[in-house]
């Protein structure tokens, strides 16, 4: 019971107000997608969602501000997941949603995102996605994974499971 109070103390902390702008955001957080069976939840991520909520808020900035830079991509939206060993080990896979970005800006997304620092984990890994819309636009569907985490899964012969502890092992192995 306490895992539901906490996925909904998590969803109402990242909530984001409607405001009306005079231009639409470069990114919005449309969905967060948690690639943690909710049992396992407080094993993972511990009881206080205030750290990851602030994480991925964190996220969503940095993320606005690396594309607010751009000429806005044709994509519609972007899909952003994340892996986390430890507050210092966090990587992170972006994807175009419905549209294109420049190979060049998902390299640099991956790579200044994945500088955000984490949060400390009771039980490593753990993964989430976020799902964003670009520039107010928003994509029909969102893929559950990444392309590049579908492919490795198949490469491997591995099942893409929630947690995706094992397929981590060969997608981000430790250093």
């Amino acid at each position: 019971m306490l895992s539901r109070l906490v996925l909904l103390t998590l969803a109402a902390a990242l909530a984001n107000p409607s405001v009306a702008a005079d231009k639409p955001k470069a990114v919005e957080l449309n969905q967060l997608r948690l690639y943690v069976p909710i049992p396992e939840l407080e094993q993972r991520f511990g009881d206080d969602v205030q750290p990851l909520s602030k994480y991925i808020k964190a996220l969503e900035e940095k993320a606005g501000e690396l594309l607010a830079k751009e000429k806005p991509p044709k994509a519609k939206g972007l899909l952003i997941a994340v892996g986390i060993k430890s507050k210092k080990d966090a990587r992170v896979w972006c994807e175009a949603v419905e549209g294109d970005v420049p190979a060049d800006l998902i390299k640099s997304l991956d790579k200044e995102l994945g500088k955000v620092q984490a949060v400390d984990l009771v039980k490593a890994p753990a993964g989430f996605a976020m799902e964003v819309k670009l520039f107010g636009q928003k994509p029909d569907k969102f893929p559950e994974f990444p392309q590049s985490w579908v492919e490795a899964a198949k490469k491997e012969k591995k099942q893409l499971l929630v947690p995706p502890d094992e397929l981590f092992k060969s997608i981000w192995p430790d250093k």
